[in-house]
C-alpha cells in the first residue's frame, strides 16, 4: 500500500465499484421467471417420477406448485437467482397458511425459507390450500 491511509481507503473503494459494475453488466442482477413451461420442465428434469395431477403458477412469476395424481405429494419450483430450484415433500410436511391472496410455504429447512405463492385471487388460494394441506379441522 502507499501509506497513505485517505489514498488506500480511496484505491479500495474504487475497486468495490468497479466490481460491482462488471457484475452488473454481466447481468447478476437478472432473476428467473417461472411459467407453466419452464416449471414443467425443470420438475420433469429434477424429479422424473412426480406425476404432475394439477399445476398452481404463481402470479409473480417466482415460483409455482405441482400436486401429484394421487394427491399425497406436492413439488415446488422456485426463482433463485437467475436459475429455478425444485423442492418436493409430502401432504403435512411443510407448514402452509392462507395470507390474502398468497400460499405461503414454510418449509423448515435451516435457511428458515418462506415461498410465497400468489394465486389469482382469494379464493383460489383457499381453494389450493385446501388442496395442498387437506381439510383443517
Amino acid at each position: 500500500m502507499t501509506g497513505n491511509l485517505i489514498l488506500d481507503l480511496a484505491v479500495s473503494l474504487a475497486g468495490i465499484v468497479v466490481i460491482v459494475a462488471v457484475t452488473y453488466v454481466l447481468g447478476a442482477y437478472k432473476s428467473a421467471t417461472v411459467s407453466a413451461s419452464t416449471a414443467a420442465d425443470r420438475l420433469a428434469f429434477d424429479e422424473p417420477d412426480f406425476k404432475v395431477g394439477s399445476w398452481l403458477i404463481g402470479a409473480d412469476g417466482k415460483s409455482a406448485a405441482a400436486v401429484s395424481a394421487d394427491g399425497a405429494e406436492t413439488a415446488l419450483v422456485l426463482a433463485v437467482g437467475d436459475g429455478l430450484a425444485t423442492r418436493r415433500f409430502r401432504k403435512g410436511a411443510v407448514g402452509l397458511e392462507k395470507d390474502g391472496a398468497s400460499v405461503v410455504f414454510r418449509l423448515g429447512e435451516p435457511s428458515r425459507r418462506v415461498i410465497r405463492l400468489a394465486a389469482a385471487d382469494p379464493g383460489a388460494a383457499e381453494q389450493w390450500l385446501l388442496r395442498l394441506a387437506g381439510p383443517r379441522l
